[in-house]
C-alpha cells in the first residue's frame, strides 16, 4: 500500500467515524432532554431506569466511537512507519501517535484519558439530573 492509499483510507475512515459521532451526540441530546423531563416531572422508578440505560448505552457508543477514532490514528501512524519511504507530513504525524504496534480494537477505556473523563463527566450530569431531587 502506497502512503497516498493509506491516506485515503484513514480520510474515508474519519469521514465515518464523524457521521457516527454525530449520530453519538444527536441521542446524547436526546438523553439529556429524557433526563430534564424525568426530573421536572418526578417519574417513577421504572421511568428513571429505562431513561438510565437509555443514556448507559449512548455512552458506551461514545466510548466505543472514541476509541474507534484513537485505534484508527494510532494504526495510520503504524502503517506510515512500515513504508520504505515517506514524506515529512507522515513523518511528523507518526512522530506524534507513535509506531508502536497496531492496536487492537475493543479498548473503549484505553485510548483517549481527555474522552474518557468526558464521557465520565457526561455521565455523573446525565445520572444526577435523573437521580437527584430538585
Amino acid at each position: 500500500m502506497s502512503e497516498y492509499e493509506i491516506w485515503s483510507v484513514m480520510n474515508s475512515c474519519l469521514t465515518a467515524n464523524a457521521i457516527y459521532g454525530a449520530s453519538i451526540f444527536f441521542i446524547l441530546w436526546v438523553a439529556f432532554r429524557a433526563a430534564n423531563q424525568v426530573r421536572s416531572e418526578g417519574s417513577n422508578v421504572v421511568i428513571k431506569s429505562l431513561v438510565t440505560l437509555f443514556s448507559l448505552g449512548i455512552i458506551l457508543n461514545g466510548l466505543v466511537v472514541s476509541s474507534i477514532l484513537e485505534g484508527l490514528l494510532q494504526n495510520t501512524a503504524y502503517s506510515l512507519s512500515q513504508l520504505d519511504t515517506i514524506s515529512a507530513a507522515s513523518q511528523s504525524f507518526i512522530n506524534f501517535y507513535g509506531t508502536g504496534a497496531p492496536s487492537e480494537a475493543g479498548n473503549i477505556f484505553g485510548g483517549n484519558p481527555i474522552m474518557l473523563a468526558w464521557w465520565l463527566v457526561v455521565t455523573v450530569i446525565i445520572m444526577g439530573r435523573i437521580w437527584t431531587k430538585n
